[in-house]
């Protein structure tokens, strides 16, 4: 563990590379992007290359994005994962393909009975009124303005819907506190905006939500943290961080 940070305090770093650990966890921000769109744009991965340069020699899923391999919305504060190393960044590619990566997120909830009459292109789902422990499982389609934002597609869904959706089926385990009006979930493949789509699905859509809560207040945060993620060791075993 290192509680080393970066001036301004947009990033905080939680694992520093290793030759037998060659990777970076870091907390970064919400507002903060995960990484740059264009070279030199300020980014949670732009600040970790200006500590550790060797990022800058993995080739990732895109030039510009070098090791980075665990992403977080940029309204999203948390957890970040970069390899710093091109074979331990192909590794963790192949443990995410195979299900062994597993991302934790915490959120504060509001309650609302029937997102589907109140967010346009949501299908009807059972709402989420007490304290449960859920798997939910839908295709997910773009939706909006340049595509900003997604749609859960399930059987409820129209033809029209179910056309435009990606093939691939995504879960999300839930587990609501209605009382504190806390979710957990979980995931081990993830699509766009998929924890936030899934919660809305349920009625129970994260406060400060602007894109997927009818009850959003203007100014409010977002109030969701990736706080814990879960992959495998080459030599076996599992790496734990949490936060």
């Amino acid at each position: 563990m290192n509680d080393m940070k970066n001036q301004d305090e947009a990033i905080k770093i939680i694992h520093s590379p290793s030759e037998k650990e060659p990777f970076v966890v870091l907390k970064k921000k919400s507002g903060l992007p995960t990484a740059p769109l264009s070279l030199g744009e300020n980014s949670a991965l732009f600040l970790a290359e200006k500590l550790f340069p060797e990022i800058k020699a993995v080739s990732g899923k895109k030039e510009i994005e070098h090791g980075l391999i665990h992403r977080i919305d940029t309204e999203t504060s948390g957890l970040v994962l970069i390899a710093t190393s091109q074979d331990f960044f192909d590794f963790l590619i192949e443990a995410q393909k195979s299900g062994q990566f597993k991302k934790w997120y915490r959120a504060n909830v509001d309650l609302v009975s029937d997102i589907s009459a109140l967010l346009e292109g949501f299908p009807k789902h059972r709402a989420l009124t007490e304290s449960e422990t859920v798997t939910v499982q839908s295709q997910f389609r773009y939706f909006g303005r340049k595509n900003q934002a997604v749609r859960p597609v399930t059987n409820d869904s129209g033809k029209a819907a179910q056309k435009k959706c990606e093939r691939k089926i995504y879960s999300t385990q839930i587990q609501f506190d209605s009382a504190a009006k806390i979710a957990i979930c979980s995931i081990v493949a993830g699509f766009r905006h998929q924890v936030r789509a899934h919660l809305a699905l349920c009625g129970i859509p994260v406060r400060g939500d602007k894109l997927y809560n009818p009850n959003f207040k203007e100014g409010e945060e977002l109030s969701f943290e990736a706080f814990r993620l879960e992959f495998p060791k080459k030599d076996g075993g599992t790496f734990v961080f949490e936060i």
